[in-house]
């Protein structure tokens, strides 16, 4: 981004709350285990379903592990899936997308159709029956919810090729003798950024959310693992006499994708030079 950007979006009061939360949260996250902190798989025998205190300030769960160490260990977790997923996505979306718009065809006819058919999916219940189909455990997670992102990331990408390959200097690329896979690469997607970049951010808050979804059904990460969604799972079974196991962990998860989501609209608005500041 140039440096007019870069002030909008500085400029833009809730990106920037959002951004602040989410990089303490990340920072809380990374030193945990250099704080000291409870081991977050330790099971503290005579000490289960306590309430917050200056022991284990979180509470423990029903199997007597610290709901503070968890919470701050399964963020490093929910964020990493988080990041992960849309990196699949987008390794997979961004050149389908860049193909179907920049060749059209019966090639753009396949990929849209496949994409078309994806969408028409609730992307939960996508995710459910791959998920269900492939097993737990992280990568299989990853897989999952990577998975659904990647008709967002083609169908984005597409519309912005359709538009920049009739530009000028598109076609003066083609005139000096550039192939066409050259032309897309270098001259097309380096100029449709724009609108990846915001799409990834604001994705990795749909991700954490869709991950967190599959692991409280019981889909996602292996039973045990530190994971914001699977502590959910966890907390519903005392939720009448020990509500702070569930509230914590989804606290967290609302906390994080509104974070993501504050900044990514910040980033959307100082992207685009259509859009009007916004505070």
């Amino acid at each position: 981004m140039d440096r007019r950007k870069w002030r909008a979006l500085l400029r833009h009061k809730s990106a920037m709350a959002g951004l602040a939360v989410l990089l303490l949260m990340i920072a809380m996250s990374a030193l945990i285990g250099v704080a000291g902190a409870h081991d977050p798989y330790r099971m503290y025998e005579g000490r289960v379903l306590e309430h917050p205190s200056r022991a284990h300030l979180l509470g423990t769960d029903d199997l007597g592990r610290d709901v503070f160490a968890r919470l701050w260990y399964g963020g490093r977790i929910s964020l990493a899936i988080g990041l992960a997923a849309v990196a699949f996505s987008m390794i997979l979306g961004v050149p389908l997308g860049a193909v179907a718009g920049y060749f059209g065809g019966w090639l753009d006819m396949a990929i849209s159709r496949v994409v078309d058919v994806m969408l028409g999916l609730p992307s939960i219940l996508l995710a459910i029956l791959i998920a269900a189909s492939v097993g737990k455990g992280m990568d299989s997670l990853i897989l999952s919810v990577g998975i659904v992102g990647i008709p967002q990331f083609a169908r984005q990408v597409r519309a912005g090729v359709l538009e920049l390959k009739a530009r000028d200097f598109v076609q003066a690329s083609r005139a000096l003798g550039a192939s066409p896979w050259r032309t897309l690469f270098r001259e097309v997607l380096p100029n449709a950024l724009g609108p990846i970049i915001v799409l990834a951010t604001l994705g990795v808050g749909s991700a954490i959310l869709t991950a967190a979804g599959l692991s409280f059904l019981g889909l996602g990460v292996e039973t045990g693992t530190p994971e914001w969604g699977a502590m959910l799972h966890d907390g519903r079974r005392a939720f009448r006499t020990s509500a702070h196991l569930a509230v914590f962990s989804g606290l967290a998860i609302t906390l994080a994708v509104l974070a993501i989501n504050l900044f990514g609209d910040g980033l959307r608005d100082a992207l685009d030079p259509r859009a009007e500041p916004k505070a």
